[in-house]
């Protein structure tokens, strides 16, 4: 081959090679992260101006357990009545519902907030049965709160935080039934990030459980657009470039994923921030208190987001403490919980980290209004 050939032919392999990378990158959705029907409810919250549709806008946009939104709504002219949609569970993951129940109390703090920017005022009857909560609504004086401005702002952030700066002066956590336990000496947060990884091993290493998760992990562009739910990669607070590789080629980023979750949880999650927290009840698995914890959470995720503070959930330990309970095995995942917080009388339901920003947090998909409304 003469020289000039060759360089043809490199130049024309180049090109080829280039193409495919842009094309794997545009099917993998490197460069629309946030874009697309999945993320619309975000900005488009605000577009059902009045009456409770208004109220549901906002509740789809709360937490909930690795993003299943276990949410069906029920909605009349006066009162609006929240389901628990059971075929989103996590599994072994969850064999109480305790986290999809936590999940709800989400929504329903997001809509009681809702209520008040929308000049009704919200009564509450949470039942734990079907449905969960009936909310009851009346005229009331309209009144916009700095939570309420932060629920298009609220994201998981699972990237490092500021160890240097302190988080100071959490608000008060106003339902007596719930209980704010803050790790944040360095002791405490050893002991807590700890407790997190040893859990997290457990976990990798649970085979069911992995199924369970990777079932609500979406990786794929089109998958996301699909599901509108689960957890994806722009939200995994993962680096730029790693990103873009794990979205050009997602098969590889799930034969990792497992260890992938493990390495960020002690080299990132269980060492970068100021504040470790959990909320804890007297009874983990009264569905009323984790719908009240949920509540709890929300408002202190908003309260984070609007002093530009990032958050995010870790509560695999007391989801290896809910995998022990359902297989019948010693507790011994409740006596570490125990030493953790100090007090046997309280049951830690809700773990977290809370600190300032390193970078962005990544958008979560969600489902439209319309896909979550009963008849």
């Amino acid at each position: 081959m003469s020289t000039m050939h060759r360089r043809t032919f490199l130049l024309g392999a180049t090109v080829v090679a280039a193409g495919g990378a842009v094309w794997k990158a545009e099917e993998g959705g490197v460069f629309s992260a946030g874009q697309g029907p999945a993320y619309a409810p975000w900005t488009n919250w605000r577009e059902q101006k009045e009456g409770p549709l208004a109220l549901v806008a906002a509740a789809i946009l709360a937490a909930s357990p690795h993003n299943t939104q276990p949410w069906i709504f029920r909605v009349g002219a006066h009162r609006i009545e929240l389901l628990a949609d059971t075929h989103r569970n996590l599994g072994p993951f969850d064999p109480f519902l305790r986290e999809m129940h936590v999940g709800l109390g989400c929504a329903l703090e997001n809509l009681a907030l809702a209520a008040s920017a929308n000049g009704l005022s919200s009564q509450i009857e949470l039942i734990a049965n079907s449905p969960v909560a009936i909310i009851h609504l009346t005229p009331g004086p309209q009144q916009e709160s700095e939570l309420y401005n932060a629920i298009p702002h609220r994201h998981t952030n699972r990237r490092a935080y500021d160890v240097s700066k302190a988080v100071k002066d959490l608000p008060t956590i106003e339902d007596s039934e719930v209980r704010l336990f803050v790790f944040t000496s360095d002791a405490d947060r050893m002991k807590f990030g700890e407790i997190v990884v040893k859990a997290t091993e457990r976990i990798v290493a649970d085979a069911e459980m992995m199924r369970s998760s990777e079932q609500w992990t979406h990786l794929r562009w089109n998958e996301v657009q699909e599901h509108k739910d689960g957890v994806t990669l722009d939200a995994a607070g993962i680096n730029t470039p790693l990103l873009t590789i794990a979205k050009m080629f997602p098969s590889l980023a799930n034969d990792a994923g497992g260890q992938t979750w493990l390495k960020q949880t002690r080299e990132v999650h269980a060492v970068s921030a100021p504040l470790f927290g959990m909320l804890a009840v007297r009874d983990r698995y009264d569905r009323k208190l984790c719908m009240r914890v949920g509540r709890v959470w929300q408002r202190l995720h908003l309260w984070a987001t609007s002093q530009g503070l990032a958050a995010h959930p870790l509560n695999q330990p007391i989801e290896v403490a809910d995998r022990e309970k359902s297989l019948g095995q010693s507790p011994a995942q409740e006596a570490v919980l125990a030493s953790l917080i100090g007090d046997a009388s309280w049951q830690p339901t809700f773990g977290f980290r809370l600190g300032w920003p390193t970078g962005p947090a990544g958008l979560s998909p969600r489902r439209s209004i319309t896909e979550v409304i009963a008849s």
